[in-house]
């Protein structure tokens, strides 16, 4: 007896929101449009920094959805997370309620989590201007977002937070789809959320892994990486299930690997042999040669090290000549490093590329650098036929993944017919 083959994955609704765009739609039309969200900083005093700016959502387009008392006692990362999982369950049309009880999973990737309400906390008390309040602290765990969006819409099935710095929410939706792939689940709700916060920022600066004007990916003159806070999440159902009720299907996801450089705790492997393996295993396990590949959404952090040994890594997956005729970009050059959340929001950036036919720009490429010479669209979008993309995350401790997605068959066939 022949085992039933695995399920197919579809992604059927998309909630986002960064310093470019509250809802898909605005995040659409400004990712498209080259626009940068990274400037200054209003979270906190970043005087004495060598870098002084980042990719920050605004509070108007974060906080009108929320009760006082709830912006007061959630943590930054769970407003942002909670407003894109918002988005995304209404996108997706589903209602829970018709499904037994442990059939909807919620898998999450996270980074500093509520880092920023413990620093405030924590500020208040030294201090003494303010008298801080220790329920502010309930919900400043890495993993209360995945609680909170489970005990909100009544979701008891699989549950899990990923935590793999800059890979978490790539993981994430790598964990999703294997909970639809095996059956386990027809419905997962999938992605991440990030916050600014003192400690990265500082962090990454005491590294002077942070340009002091903003991210340029890919060019000469790049000095590092902007940092960025935002979430996206994105509803993930097995296929027919999503063909059956009448669903959106926005893209297919073929498959994805996870692997490790376990090299550096910060720097790449400088031969990008983990790189460029993550890419080979995510392409094999999604059966897809390297040729069919239409568009890359690159890591592209903007740093010296990451920019040149992602190119490299791209040249060994896709040959010299393949790799030149690939599009490929960086979403961080606009919504800066997101961190955790930082691989759901590219992975949606790309499902977006497939669904309008667009390959989004590499803003602040002014002038390209002689070891990264791909096509890296600068500065402006353009049209393109994209079948198949594959989205990267490659993250500090060498944490790598890459996932593939697929444009939706139907919309292709459908298109073909006009």
């Amino acid at each position: 007896m022949n085992p039933d083959p695995p399920k197919r994955v579809a992604v059927t609704g998309l909630g986002i929101i960064t310093s470019i765009g509250k809802s898909i739609t605005s995040f659409r039309e400004a990712l498209f449009n080259g626009k940068c969200g990274i400037g200054p900083i209003s979270l906190f005093e970043t005087e004495g920094f060598p870098a002084r700016s980042a990719a920050q959502v605004s509070n108007e387009n974060l906080e009108t959805d929320f009760e006082p008392k709830e912006i007061k006692r959630l943590s930054r990362c769970d407003l942002l997370g909670l407003t894109a999982a918002g988005e995304a369950i209404s996108d997706c049309r589903i209602n829970f309620e018709e499904y037994n009880e442990g059939t909807i999973g919620v898998i999450l990737g996270a980074g500093a989590g509520g880092m920023l309400s413990w620093e405030r906390y924590r500020r208040a008390l030294w201090t003494k201007k303010a008298k801080p309040r220790p329920s502010s602290l309930l919900f400043s765990s890495s993993c209360s977002l995945t609680d909170l969006i489970a005990s909100r819409y009544k979701l008891t099935g699989t549950r899990a937070t990923i935590s793999t710095a800059c890979s978490s929410s790539a993981n994430a939706i790598g964990y999703g789809f294997d909970l639809i792939r095996s059956g386990i689940h027809d419905v997962v709700v999938t992605g991440g959320s990030e916050s600014l916060s003192e400690v990265t920022f500082a962090g990454f600066n005491s590294l002077r892994l942070v340009d002091p004007l903003h991210c340029r990916p890919f060019d000469k003159d790049r000095n590092g990486l902007s940092l960025g806070e935002g979430a996206a999440i994105l509803m993930l159902e097995e296929y027919r299930h999503a063909e059956n009720r009448g669903a959106t299907v926005y893209a297919e996801i073929l498959g994805y690997a996870i692997n490790s450089d376990a090299f550096h705790m910060t720097s790449p492997d400088p031969e990008a042999k983990g790189m460029a393996r993550v890419m080979e295993k995510a392409l094999e396990a999604s059966m897809i040669r390297p040729d069919e590949v239409d568009y890359v959404n690159a890591h592209g952090t903007g740093t010296k090290m990451n920019d040149k040994i992602e190119t490299m890594a791209i040249k060994k997956v896709f040959g010299e000549t393949g790799a030149k005729n690939l599009a490929v970009s960086a979403t961080k050059s606009m919504v800066g490093h997101c961190l955790g959340a930082g691989g759901a929001i590219e992975a949606i950036a790309t499902v977006l590329s497939l669904d309008s036919q667009i390959i989004p720009p590499t803003i602040h490429l002014e002038n390209p650098d002689p070891e990264c010479d791909l096509d890296f669209v600068p500065n402006a979008a353009r049209p393109g036929k994209i079948n198949i993309a594959l989205s990267n995350s490659f993250a500090f401790g060498g944490n790598n993944t890459a996932i593939v997605f697929k444009r939706n068959q139907a919309q292709e066939k459908a298109e073909g017919l006009k």
